[in-house]
């Protein structure tokens, strides 16, 4: 029986970052508790990754890209799995306001987002990973609408992409509004989200992509 694969320097202190991050906050990551944590030097780190904000950008941009990619595939092995798929179909794998398990995650990702502002080797990163997701979302929203409809696309695959994404992100707000008891239930956006994409794949008169 093979043996595991022993992780290389470089990727125990990713492990390490991570988990430090995980622990401690974007804001409390020390190279040199990575280090100790990962049982590398500091002067291998700065090897790598040259300064803190790079391995933040290697470690955060991994971190990003991995949550959303994640959900891309689970919601592309969904959609492979059905034989005829319907906009419900579509709305059963989107994500919405009051999943207590994705809470953490949208709110990290925020933070990200946030942290990139101040860190440009994170911000060069993201915009990377950005375009590896948009172009995944975009390819599964391509094949849902030719399905779903039975050979059209009524409405810009792209767009629909970065609306899915946007309004994903904005579920911070709900959370902060449910806090007050006045957020938006699973089931109110539930139903306002199969009015629009009911509307625009099927009810809006635009022309078909094709």
């Amino acid at each position: 029986m093979d043996q595991p694969r022993t992780q290389t320097s470089r990727q125990r202190i990713i492990a390490a970052a991570r988990a430090e991050i995980e622990s401690k906050g974007i804001l409390g990551l020390r190279v040199q508790d990575v280090a100790a944590q990962g049982k590398v030097s500091v002067p291998l780190i700065y090897k790598y990754f040259t300064d803190r904000d790079g391995l933040l950008a290697e470690v955060l941009g991994e971190m990003f890209e991995e949550f959303v990619m994640e959900q891309i595939d689970s919601s592309e092995a969904y959609f492979n799995a059905l034989s005829n798929p319907t906009v419900d179909d579509l709305i059963a794998v989107l994500t919405l306001p009051q999943q207590d398990f994705r809470r953490p995650r949208r709110w990290f990702r925020v933070q990200i987002l946030a942290a990139s502002m101040e860190i440009p080797s994170l911000r060069a990163r993201l915009r990377v990973v950005q375009m590896a997701i948009q172009d995944r979302l975009t390819a599964l929203l391509e094949d849902v609408q030719v399905r779903i409809t039975g050979g059209h696309r009524p409405v810009s695959s792209t767009a629909l992409a970065l609306l899915i994404q946007t309004y994903a992100h904005g579920f911070v707000l709900n959370d902060l509004l449910e806090e007050e008891g006045v957020g938006v239930t699973n089931e109110e956006f539930a139903a306002l989200m199969r009015v629009m994409l009911q509307a625009a794949i099927f009810d809006a008169k635009v022309p078909s992509l094709d």
